[in-house]
């Protein structure tokens, strides 16, 4: 399963590849064939920024209300890692790749 580069259209780029191409801050992945760079979209970083929030609120929860080791690890630390393995996901298949816009 490859994916579009958002420029010349071939399809170059591996899930894992995509995933890790960066969000619009960053200089992205370059295309295999064309050599532009691409990045995630707009719907990735609203994504993972609710993810990152909705983690956020559970940590501050977490630190308020559980006292116990466990409760803070399961509470706390868990939902942190969820949301960045579903910002991820969302990367891999469902967000769509663009030109970056950021040079080196």
């Amino acid at each position: 399963m490859k994916f579009a580069c958002p420029h010349c259209g071939e399809k170059t780029f591996s899930p894992i590849q995509k995933a890790f191409c960066g969000g619009m801050s960053n200089v992205g992945k370059p295309c295999m064939k064309c050599g532009v760079r691409c990045v995630n979209g707009i719907p990735s970083l609203v994504f993972r920024s609710i993810c990152m929030c909705i983690a956020a609120v559970m940590i501050f929860y977490t630190y308020f209300t559980h006292e116990t080791l466990s409760e803070v690890f399961w509470f706390g630390v868990v939902p942190l890692a969820a949301a960045y393995v579903l910002g991820l996901l969302f990367d891999m298949f469902i967000g769509k790749l663009v030109p970056a816009i950021k040079r080196q």
